[in-house]
């Protein structure tokens, strides 16, 4: 009796010594917790009114949905992004020619999607979104364990502003100020050089934008009535009275498809083509073709390559270029000595960082030129 008791005294220690050992563990990984460094973090709001703590210091980053990684480019901070979408492995955009060593990092997420998992597992510091609702970042920051900051993506017509308080939160938040605010004022003196040398004269001819992109290549007949650079090169957007169609909701979606006889009735002086859309454009740009036969600028030659407005949602520093190309071909007295190329390496370095204007020429194959069919 007196051994059996000792058997289960000695049973019951060793079990005991054991929890105690295991409680220990916790409680001293606790305190490690407890002890070691914590990042100092500081209240922002987002551009969608979301209060969001996050650290005072960013040293890793994701950025998730259309434009988001352009814009994280634009404030020169390529370097802290820890993980990019699945169709950033693809796409031939001026970030990612300025930046290719975004194509060799971590998935997370296939397309244009994000994984609450993958983005976890790269343990970046915050997730810069675009295009999320409230509840939408809501539910990815609770999944993810990660501050999620929204940014309106804006755009040059109504919504300039928003663009440019997103890059100012995002300057904020990233520690890049100078640069956001610097780009900023880049670019307003830049339209507003444009604006007041086209204004010298009271040319105003007749254009056309065809080929514009919207979730996809499009044709001749997919333009946008609100185009920005139109409007600051002081000439006549044929297009803009479709702005005034209440059905149409243009400023809600500055992309439409119209009938290509509405072309032909316009009668544009010019034409211009957004080379995503060129291959869709060629039958139509065709003398031969039956709307080239109708329109008078198909039959003189006066049809002109535009870089990519839209390719994973706006390009502003194509639309920067593209109004400065527009600009020399509807005023060419204005811009005597002017070179596209000069031009277009100054908008990609002050945007990018880097003189990228060859490269992207190789990807597309053709430039700003005038389009010349059937000679």
């Amino acid at each position: 009796m007196s051994n059996t008791f000792f058997i289960l005294l000695s049973r019951f220690s060793k079990t005991t010594i054991l929890k105690i050992f295991i409680l220990s563990l916790i409680m001293a990984s606790c305190a490690y917790h407890k002890k070691g460094p914590q990042k100092a973090m500081r209240l922002i709001t987002d551009m969608n009114g979301r209060e969001v703590q996050i650290p005072l210091k960013i040293k890793s980053a994701i950025a998730h949905h259309s434009g988001a990684l352009r814009m994280v480019c634009y404030l020169d901070a390529a370097d802290i992004i820890v993980g990019v979408e699945a169709n950033e492995k693809r796409r031939t955009v001026p970030y990612l020619f300025a930046y290719p060593e975004l194509r060799n990092l971590p998935i997370i997420g296939s397309g244009n999607n994000a994984s609450p998992e993958l983005i976890a597992a790269q343990q970046p510091d915050v997730l810069i979104c675009t295009y999320l609702s409230t509840g939408e970042a809501d539910e990815l920051q609770e999944k993810t364990g990660v501050p999620v900051v929204c940014l309106d993506y804006g755009d040059f017509n109504e919504h300039k502003n928003n663009f440019y308080n997103s890059l100012r939160l995002l300057g904020n938040v990233l520690d890049k100020e100078k640069r956001a605010n610097y780009l900023i004022d880049y670019i307003e003196k830049s339209f507003e050089e444009i604006e007041s040398e086209c204004s010298l004269t009271d040319k105003q001819e007749k254009v056309y934008i065809g080929g514009i992109a919207f979730r996809g290549s499009h044709g001749i007949n997919s333009t946008e009535p609100m185009y920005a650079p139109f409007r600051f090169a002081n000439t006549i957007n044929v297009s803009e009275v479709l702005a005034a169609n209440p059905n149409l909701q243009v400023s809600k979606l500055d992309n439409v498809i119209i009938d290509k006889e509405q072309i032909i009735e316009w009668n544009p002086d010019k034409i211009f083509i957004d080379i995503s859309g060129y291959d869709l454009s060629k039958i139509d740009l065709e003398k031969e073709s039956v709307l080239g036969k109708l329109l008078p600028a198909v039959q003189k030659n006066e049809i002109y390559f535009l870089f990519p407005h839209i390719w994973h949602t706006i390009n502003y520093e194509h639309i920067l270029i593209n109004t400065f190309y527009i600009a020399h071909v509807l005023h060419p007295e204005l811009y005597p000595n002017f070179n596209i190329k000069k031009k277009a390496n100054e908008v990609y370095k002050t945007f990018l960082g880097k003189a990228i204007y060859d490269d992207l020429l190789k990807e597309y194959k053709v430039g700003f030129e005038k389009i010349t069919r059937n000679e």
